[in-house]
C-alpha cells in the first residue's frame, strides 16, 4: 500500500490555486529587450537573404559569360 503524504490544508489549497494569477506584466525593460532581439534577428536575417542573393547573381553572371 501506498502512503499518502500529509499536507496542511493551506498547502492544498496553495497548490490547487491556478498559476495563471501569478502571472506579471513584463517591465518596459523586458519589453525594450524583445524589441532589440526582433530587431537584431531581423536585420541578420535581411542580410543573409541579401548574401544569399549577391552570390545567386554573381553566380549568374559567371555562368552567362562562361557559354559565350
Amino acid at each position: 500500500m501506498t502512503q499518502k503524504k500529509k499536507e496542511s490544508s493551506s498547502d492544498f489549497f496553495r497548490n490547487l490555486r491556478p498559476k495563471f494569477l501569478d502571472w506579471e506584466p513584463p517591465t518596459e525593460a523586458e519589453k525594450a529587450l524583445e524589441v532589440k532581439a526582433r530587431q537584431d534577428a531581423r536585420d541578420n536575417e535581411l542580410k543573409r537573404v541579401t548574401d544569399l542573393a549577391k552570390k545567386r547573381d554573381g553566380e549568374k553572371r559567371a555562368g552567362t559569360a562562361r557559354g559565350r
